[in-house]
């Protein structure tokens, strides 16, 4: 399979939408999230920017780590 920034963006909302959707306990077509809008929410987040920040070493984590560290900041934001 070749790979792309479009698909790993959306491989990464799809394992965001269903680890959000696990801590919760209901099925990921329970959080009646789209993906662009999953994609927003990632894009305006703290852990996006410092993703971008190599010297940060974000980028170096499992998708798991990061997707909890998001779901961290969003329970930090309500």
């Amino acid at each position: 399979m070749n790979r792309t920034k479009e698909f790993d963006r959306l491989a990464f909302t799809v394992l965001a939408i269903e680890a959000s959707a696990q801590k919760m306990n209901i099925s990921p077509s329970e959080m009646h999230i789209s993906t662009d809008r999953a994609l927003q929410i990632f894009y305006d987040s703290d852990v996006c920017r410092m993703l971008h920040e190599k010297d940060l070493g974000l980028h170096l984590m499992s998708d798991t780590y990061i997707v909890n560290d998001l779901i961290a900041e969003l329970r930090n934001k309500q």
